[in-house]
């Protein structure tokens, strides 16, 4: 028998040859049933579809313990305060540019004569046939630009960002319709105990032609409740309310407190704006702005209850279908316009 040579004098590579013939039985070597029954047990054997359950749920400890390295794990609040901010700057410039390009339109052609720049100015704010369309235009610039502005800023679609929600105003639209009928008579009836001005620049615009009260009564059931509706329920009351969600999350306020504080003070904040916006029609009046701060707050409940900007503007174009119904009963179908000033 040969001698084993002395560990100085062994062939490095035969040892490492031998090294690799163990690691490759060991890798074909089939385990015991209780080693076989331990690994199958391991949670990266778990099947799929269990995997991909673990994936869509998120324990509050996972939340906690990662949410500075996981920030999507936070639901975004949309829209914030920032996003009103931007909004409403972009509205007032592009009414601007919506103003001065509709009567630069106008002065080119001959719908009002041979008039100069600064006679249409003046016309737009007290005729309805010139407003209106202007009115219109200016409106379609700010939905032209706002939607695709902040689709982009908020990664996902207008209609979803606003929650606008059409088919919640679909399925309870008579519900909705009614509720702005009840609203616009039980607000006028109210009104009537109140200080109104006698004629105020809204009805001098319908009393100029009949033309100008059909575009009136169609502009205000259509249009204006829409866009009126994505500005102050789509954008300004949510931002508002997402500002107490804010310091919730903070710590600073409680839940409670974004319910019974938060909540009522946004209410409060976006009718005092809604009324605001409208004074200049009203003639800067008390009394009629109440009536409008008190419309707001219908809207703004409904707004949050249905979850669905859509679902105001149909209450909103209800609510102001009472006030013209009122106006085309006094004048035989906008016949007689002497009759309002009357």
């Amino acid at each position: 028998m040969r001698p084993e040579p002395p560990p100085e004098e062994m062939d490095p590579l035969e040892g490492l040859e031998t090294d690799r013939e163990l690691a490759r039985e060991a890798a074909f070597a089939q385990p015991d049933a209780d080693e076989a029954h331990k690994i199958s047990a391991q949670p990266w054997n778990e099947p799929a579809g269990d995997i991909v359950a673990a994936e869509n749920w998120t324990p509050p400890e996972l939340y906690c313990a990662y949410e500075p390295t996981y920030p999507q794990l936070v639901p975004r609040l949309i829209p914030n305060l920032g996003h009103v901010l931007l909004f409403f700057v972009m509205a007032v410039v592009l009414l601007g540019v919506g103003q001065v390009a509709g009567v630069l339109i106008v002065a080119h052609s001959p719908l009002f004569g041979h008039r100069s720049i600064d006679s249409l100015m003046h016309l737009s704010a007290e005729d309805a046939r010139l407003s209106i369309p202007i009115q219109a235009l200016s409106y379609g610039l700010i939905a032209l630009v706002a939607i695709p502005v902040f689709s982009l800023l908020w990664h996902r679609p207008f209609s979803e960002g606003v929650h606008w929600k059409g088919d919640t105003a679909k399925r309870r639209f008579i519900a909705l319709a009614l509720l702005g009928l009840a609203a616009g008579i039980g607000i006028n009836l109210f009104g009537g105990f109140l200080p109104m001005p006698k004629e105020p620049p809204i009805v001098q615009g319908m009393m100029k032609s009949p033309l100008g009260a059909w575009m009136m009564l169609i502009f205000g059931v259509t249009v204006a409740p829409l866009i009126e509706e994505l500005s102050f329920r789509g954008f300004l009351l949510p931002g508002l309310v997402n500002c107490f969600h804010w310091l919730a999350r903070k710590g600073s306020i409680s839940e409670n407190g974004v319910r019974w504080v938060g909540i009522p003070v946004s209410i409060f904040l976006t009718s005092i704006g809604f009324a605001l916006m409208h004074s200049a029609q009203l003639s800067h009046a008390w009394g009629p702005l109440l009536l409008i701060g008190m419309v707001s707050v219908v809207l703004c409940i409904v707004r949050l209850v249905s979850d669905s900007v859509a679902a105001g503007a149909v209450v909103h174009a209800a609510y102001n279908f009472t006030l013209f119904a009122a106006m085309l009963v006094q004048t035989g179908g906008f016949r007689h316009l002497e009759k309002l000033g009357a």
